[in-house]
Protein backbone atom coordinates (compact mmCIF):
# COMPACT_ATOMS: atom_id res chain seq x y z
CA UNK A 1 0.00 0.00 0.00
CA UNK A 2 2.86 2.40 0.78
CA UNK A 3 4.29 1.68 -2.67
CA UNK A 4 0.93 2.45 -4.28
CA UNK A 5 0.59 5.76 -2.45
CA UNK A 6 4.16 6.74 -3.32
CA UNK A 7 3.77 5.79 -6.99
CA UNK A 8 0.56 7.85 -7.19
CA UNK A 9 1.69 10.98 -5.36
CA UNK A 10 5.46 11.36 -5.71
CA UNK A 11 5.42 11.98 -9.51
CA UNK A 12 2.51 14.42 -9.13
CA UNK A 13 4.13 16.55 -6.45
CA UNK A 14 7.57 16.32 -8.08
CA UNK A 15 6.29 17.98 -11.28
CA UNK A 16 4.26 20.47 -9.22
CA UNK A 17 7.41 21.38 -7.30
CA UNK A 18 9.39 21.63 -10.53
CA UNK A 19 6.89 24.11 -11.96
CA UNK A 20 6.89 26.06 -8.70
CA UNK A 21 10.70 26.20 -8.66
CA UNK A 22 10.83 27.35 -12.29
CA UNK A 23 8.40 30.15 -11.53
CA UNK A 24 10.04 31.11 -8.24
CA UNK A 25 13.47 31.31 -9.91
CA UNK A 26 11.94 33.25 -12.84
CA UNK A 27 13.20 30.64 -15.27
CA UNK A 28 9.65 30.72 -16.63
CA UNK A 29 7.36 33.75 -16.36
CA UNK A 30 4.79 32.86 -13.70
CA UNK A 31 2.72 35.99 -14.33
CA UNK A 32 2.01 35.40 -18.01
CA UNK A 33 0.99 31.74 -18.24
CA UNK A 34 -1.52 32.17 -21.06
CA UNK A 35 0.54 30.33 -23.69
CA UNK A 36 1.07 27.25 -21.51
CA UNK A 37 -2.58 27.39 -20.45
CA UNK A 38 -3.65 27.40 -24.13
CA UNK A 39 -1.37 24.44 -24.84
CA UNK A 40 -2.94 22.38 -22.05
CA UNK A 41 -6.58 23.46 -22.30
CA UNK A 42 -6.89 23.76 -26.08
CA UNK A 43 -4.62 21.00 -27.36
CA UNK A 44 -3.12 18.32 -25.12
CA UNK A 45 -6.00 17.85 -22.64
CA UNK A 46 -8.83 17.81 -25.24
CA UNK A 47 -6.89 15.22 -27.25
CA UNK A 48 -6.39 13.01 -24.18
CA UNK A 49 -10.05 13.28 -23.15
CA UNK A 50 -11.33 12.62 -26.66
CA UNK A 51 -9.27 9.44 -27.01
CA UNK A 52 -10.26 8.25 -23.53
CA UNK A 53 -14.00 8.61 -24.14
CA UNK A 54 -14.07 7.63 -27.83
CA UNK A 55 -12.40 4.28 -27.08
CA UNK A 56 -14.80 3.44 -24.23
CA UNK A 57 -17.63 1.02 -25.11
CA UNK A 58 -21.19 2.35 -24.89
CA UNK A 59 -22.07 -0.02 -22.07
CA UNK A 60 -19.23 1.36 -19.95
CA UNK A 61 -20.25 4.97 -20.53
CA UNK A 62 -23.82 4.19 -19.50
CA UNK A 63 -22.55 3.18 -16.07
CA UNK A 64 -21.12 6.67 -15.40
CA UNK A 65 -24.44 8.38 -14.57
CA UNK A 66 -23.95 7.96 -10.83
CA UNK A 67 -20.45 9.41 -11.06
CA UNK A 68 -21.87 12.57 -12.64
CA UNK A 69 -24.42 12.83 -9.82
CA UNK A 70 -21.73 12.49 -7.13
CA UNK A 71 -19.48 15.09 -8.76
CA UNK A 72 -22.33 17.53 -9.40
CA UNK A 73 -23.65 17.36 -5.84
CA UNK A 74 -20.21 17.67 -4.22
CA UNK A 75 -19.09 20.56 -6.45
CA UNK A 76 -22.32 22.51 -6.19
CA UNK A 77 -22.63 22.06 -2.42
CA UNK A 78 -19.09 23.25 -1.66
CA UNK A 79 -19.37 26.13 -4.13
CA UNK A 80 -22.64 27.30 -2.58
CA UNK A 81 -21.42 26.97 1.02
CA UNK A 82 -18.23 28.89 0.37
CA UNK A 83 -19.96 31.60 -1.67
CA UNK A 84 -22.62 32.11 1.01
CA UNK A 85 -20.10 32.33 3.87
CA UNK A 86 -17.73 34.66 2.01
CA UNK A 87 -20.64 36.92 1.06
CA UNK A 88 -22.51 36.95 4.36
CA UNK A 89 -19.76 36.61 6.96
CA UNK A 90 -16.96 38.61 5.33
CA UNK A 91 -19.11 40.84 3.06
CA UNK A 92 -16.97 40.09 0.00
CA UNK A 93 -18.16 41.34 -3.40
CA UNK A 94 -19.91 38.95 -5.82
CA UNK A 95 -16.98 38.72 -8.27
CA UNK A 96 -14.43 37.95 -5.58
CA UNK A 97 -16.86 35.52 -3.94
CA UNK A 98 -17.35 33.63 -7.20
CA UNK A 99 -13.57 33.31 -7.71
CA UNK A 100 -13.07 32.00 -4.17
CA UNK A 101 -16.03 29.62 -4.49
CA UNK A 102 -14.86 28.17 -7.83
CA UNK A 103 -11.32 27.71 -6.52
CA UNK A 104 -12.70 25.60 -3.68
CA UNK A 105 -15.62 23.94 -5.46
CA UNK A 106 -13.81 22.77 -8.61
CA UNK A 107 -10.91 20.35 -7.94
CA UNK A 108 -7.79 20.44 -10.10
CA UNK A 109 -9.04 17.59 -12.30
CA UNK A 110 -7.07 18.77 -15.34
CA UNK A 111 -3.62 18.54 -13.75
CA UNK A 112 -3.90 15.88 -11.05
CA UNK A 113 -6.79 13.68 -12.18
CA UNK A 114 -5.07 11.76 -14.97
CA UNK A 115 -1.79 10.89 -13.19
CA UNK A 116 -3.47 10.19 -9.84
CA UNK A 117 -6.27 7.92 -11.05
CA UNK A 118 -4.01 6.34 -13.65
CA UNK A 119 -1.62 5.21 -10.90
CA UNK A 120 -4.33 4.05 -8.50
CA UNK A 121 -7.00 2.65 -10.82
CA UNK A 122 -5.25 2.10 -14.13
CA UNK A 123 -5.61 3.62 -17.64
CA UNK A 124 -9.36 2.96 -17.87
CA UNK A 125 -9.91 5.66 -15.22
CA UNK A 126 -9.15 8.31 -17.88
CA UNK A 127 -12.86 8.16 -18.72
CA UNK A 128 -13.74 9.14 -15.15
CA UNK A 129 -11.35 12.10 -15.38
CA UNK A 130 -12.84 13.14 -18.73
CA UNK A 131 -16.33 13.09 -17.24
CA UNK A 132 -15.16 15.07 -14.21
CA UNK A 133 -13.54 17.79 -16.34
CA UNK A 134 -16.59 18.02 -18.61
CA UNK A 135 -18.89 18.24 -15.58
CA UNK A 136 -16.79 20.94 -13.94
CA UNK A 137 -16.56 22.95 -17.17
CA UNK A 138 -20.28 22.83 -17.90
CA UNK A 139 -22.00 22.64 -14.50
CA UNK A 140 -20.06 24.99 -12.24
CA UNK A 141 -17.57 27.16 -14.16
CA UNK A 142 -20.28 29.08 -16.10
CA UNK A 143 -21.75 30.43 -12.85
CA UNK A 144 -18.52 32.22 -11.99
CA UNK A 145 -18.11 33.44 -15.57
CA UNK A 146 -21.62 34.94 -15.55
CA UNK A 147 -21.05 36.69 -12.21
CA UNK A 148 -17.68 38.06 -13.31
CA UNK A 149 -19.03 39.19 -16.67
CA UNK A 150 -21.94 40.94 -14.98
CA UNK A 151 -19.68 42.72 -12.49
CA UNK A 152 -17.24 43.86 -15.16
CA UNK A 153 -20.01 45.18 -17.39
CA UNK A 154 -21.80 46.79 -14.49
CA UNK A 155 -25.03 45.44 -15.89
CA UNK A 156 -28.29 44.63 -14.10
CA UNK A 157 -30.39 41.52 -13.70
CA UNK A 158 -32.36 42.34 -16.86
CA UNK A 159 -29.40 41.20 -18.96
CA UNK A 160 -28.67 38.11 -16.87
CA UNK A 161 -30.31 35.76 -19.39
CA UNK A 162 -28.30 37.29 -22.22
CA UNK A 163 -25.04 36.93 -20.27
CA UNK A 164 -25.89 33.33 -19.38
CA UNK A 165 -26.58 32.46 -23.03
CA UNK A 166 -23.35 34.13 -24.15
CA UNK A 167 -21.26 32.36 -21.51
CA UNK A 168 -23.01 29.05 -22.19
CA UNK A 169 -22.14 29.27 -25.88
CA UNK A 170 -18.55 30.18 -25.01
CA UNK A 171 -18.23 27.23 -22.62
CA UNK A 172 -19.67 24.71 -25.07
CA UNK A 173 -17.20 25.83 -27.74
CA UNK A 174 -14.14 25.37 -25.51
CA UNK A 175 -11.91 22.50 -26.71
CA UNK A 176 -11.64 21.08 -23.17
CA UNK A 177 -15.43 20.57 -23.24
CA UNK A 178 -15.72 19.61 -26.90
CA UNK A 179 -13.04 16.90 -26.56
CA UNK A 180 -14.92 14.58 -24.18
CA UNK A 181 -18.32 15.48 -25.67
CA UNK A 182 -17.21 14.46 -29.17
CA UNK A 183 -15.55 11.37 -27.70
CA UNK A 184 -18.83 10.35 -26.06
CA UNK A 185 -20.62 10.89 -29.38
CA UNK A 186 -18.14 8.61 -31.16
CA UNK A 187 -18.54 5.95 -28.46
CA UNK A 188 -22.36 6.06 -28.49
CA UNK A 189 -22.37 5.86 -32.28
CA UNK A 190 -20.27 2.70 -32.10
CA UNK A 191 -17.57 4.08 -34.39
CA UNK A 192 -14.00 2.85 -34.25
CA UNK A 193 -11.21 5.36 -34.71
CA UNK A 194 -8.50 4.54 -37.29
CA UNK A 195 -5.30 3.33 -35.58
CA UNK A 196 -3.29 6.13 -37.21
CA UNK A 197 -5.52 8.83 -35.72
CA UNK A 198 -5.31 7.19 -32.30
CA UNK A 199 -1.52 7.21 -32.41
CA UNK A 200 -1.45 10.83 -33.59
CA UNK A 201 -3.82 12.07 -30.87
CA UNK A 202 -2.09 9.99 -28.21
CA UNK A 203 1.19 11.69 -29.07
CA UNK A 204 -0.42 15.04 -28.23
CA UNK A 205 -2.48 13.83 -25.29
CA UNK A 206 0.41 12.15 -23.50
CA UNK A 207 1.89 15.59 -22.79
CA UNK A 208 -1.13 16.53 -20.66
CA UNK A 209 -0.21 15.33 -17.13
CA UNK A 210 3.27 16.83 -17.09
CA UNK A 211 2.30 20.11 -18.76
CA UNK A 212 -0.80 20.60 -16.59
CA UNK A 213 1.09 19.87 -13.36
CA UNK A 214 3.94 22.19 -14.39
CA UNK A 215 1.37 24.91 -15.16
CA UNK A 216 -0.19 24.44 -11.72
CA UNK A 217 3.24 24.82 -10.11
CA UNK A 218 3.80 28.04 -12.06
CA UNK A 219 0.45 29.44 -10.93
CA UNK A 220 1.22 28.47 -7.32
CA UNK A 221 4.60 30.21 -7.43
CA UNK A 222 2.87 33.50 -8.22
CA UNK A 223 0.51 33.27 -5.24
CA UNK A 224 1.57 34.91 -1.96
CA UNK A 225 0.39 32.71 0.91
CA UNK A 226 -1.73 34.56 3.47
CA UNK A 227 -3.07 32.53 6.37
CA UNK A 228 -6.42 33.73 7.68
CA UNK A 229 -9.86 32.32 8.47
CA UNK A 230 -11.31 32.52 4.91
CA UNK A 231 -8.28 30.61 3.60
CA UNK A 232 -8.48 27.92 6.29
CA UNK A 233 -12.23 27.62 5.65
CA UNK A 234 -11.62 27.10 1.94
CA UNK A 235 -9.01 24.40 2.54
CA UNK A 236 -11.27 22.65 5.07
CA UNK A 237 -14.20 22.66 2.64
CA UNK A 238 -12.09 21.47 -0.30
CA UNK A 239 -9.71 18.91 1.16
CA UNK A 240 -11.93 17.37 3.83
CA UNK A 241 -15.63 18.16 3.48
CA UNK A 242 -15.92 17.68 -0.29
CA UNK A 243 -14.54 14.10 -0.41
CA UNK A 244 -16.56 13.20 2.70
CA UNK A 245 -19.69 14.55 1.02
CA UNK A 246 -18.88 12.59 -2.12
CA UNK A 247 -18.44 9.43 -0.05
CA UNK A 248 -21.85 9.99 1.56
CA UNK A 249 -23.49 10.35 -1.87
CA UNK A 250 -21.66 7.22 -3.10
CA UNK A 251 -23.15 5.27 -0.18
CA UNK A 252 -26.58 6.78 -0.79
CA UNK A 253 -26.51 5.70 -4.45
CA UNK A 254 -25.18 2.25 -3.57
CA UNK A 255 -22.11 2.65 -5.79
CA UNK A 256 -19.34 0.07 -5.59
CA UNK A 257 -16.14 -0.83 -7.39
CA UNK A 258 -13.61 1.37 -9.20
CA UNK A 259 -16.20 3.98 -10.18
CA UNK A 260 -17.10 4.58 -6.51
CA UNK A 261 -13.44 4.90 -5.58
CA UNK A 262 -12.82 7.24 -8.51
CA UNK A 263 -15.66 9.52 -7.37
CA UNK A 264 -14.13 9.95 -3.90
CA UNK A 265 -10.56 10.34 -5.16
CA UNK A 266 -11.58 12.94 -7.75
CA UNK A 267 -13.20 15.10 -5.08
CA UNK A 268 -10.16 14.65 -2.82
CA UNK A 269 -7.97 16.38 -5.43
CA UNK A 270 -6.89 19.82 -4.15
CA UNK A 271 -8.26 23.18 -5.29
CA UNK A 272 -8.05 24.12 -8.96
CA UNK A 273 -6.78 27.27 -10.62
CA UNK A 274 -9.71 27.97 -12.98
CA UNK A 275 -11.19 30.50 -10.55
CA UNK A 276 -7.95 32.48 -10.37
CA UNK A 277 -7.49 32.50 -14.16
CA UNK A 278 -11.13 33.53 -14.72
CA UNK A 279 -10.73 36.28 -12.13
CA UNK A 280 -7.58 37.70 -13.72
CA UNK A 281 -9.33 37.77 -17.10
CA UNK A 282 -12.01 39.99 -15.53
CA UNK A 283 -9.68 42.20 -13.47
CA UNK A 284 -10.39 40.37 -10.20
CA UNK A 285 -7.20 39.36 -8.40
CA UNK A 286 -7.98 37.35 -5.26
CA UNK A 287 -5.14 36.86 -2.78
CA UNK A 288 -7.47 34.68 -0.71
CA UNK A 289 -8.13 32.35 -3.65
CA UNK A 290 -4.40 32.22 -4.38
CA UNK A 291 -3.57 31.40 -0.78
CA UNK A 292 -6.31 28.77 -0.69
CA UNK A 293 -4.95 27.18 -3.86
CA UNK A 294 -1.43 27.05 -2.43
CA UNK A 295 -2.38 25.73 1.01
CA UNK A 296 -4.85 23.21 -0.43
CA UNK A 297 -2.14 21.84 -2.75
CA UNK A 298 0.38 21.56 0.09
CA UNK A 299 -2.15 19.93 2.42
CA UNK A 300 -3.08 17.44 -0.29
CA UNK A 301 0.13 15.54 0.42
CA UNK A 302 -1.62 14.38 3.60
CA UNK A 303 -5.28 14.41 2.57
CA UNK A 304 -4.74 12.57 -0.74
CA UNK A 305 -2.70 9.94 1.08
CA UNK A 306 -5.58 9.46 3.52
CA UNK A 307 -8.09 9.32 0.66
CA UNK A 308 -6.11 6.62 -1.18
CA UNK A 309 -5.84 4.54 2.01
CA UNK A 310 -9.46 5.15 3.03
CA UNK A 311 -10.83 4.05 -0.36
CA UNK A 312 -8.57 1.00 -0.72
CA UNK A 313 -11.41 -1.36 0.17
CA UNK A 314 -13.87 0.11 -2.37
CA UNK A 315 -12.50 -1.73 -5.42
Amino acid sequence: MITLVASALVPVFFVLALGYWAGWKRLVDNQQVRSLNVLVMNFTLPAALFIATAQTPRAELAKETNLIVVLAVSMWAIYAINYFLQRRVWAVGPGECSVRALTVGLPNYAAIGLPLLGSVLGPKSAVDVAIAIAAGSTLISPVTLVILAGQKAGSHSASAAHRLAHVGLHVIRRPVVLGPVLGVAVSLAGWHLPPLSIRALNLVGQATPGAALFLTGLVLSAQPIRLDLPVFLGVLLKNLLQPLLAFAVVLLLGMTGPSARAAVLLTAIPAGFFGILFGLAHDVKSSTAGSTLALSSISAVVTLTLAILFTAGMQ
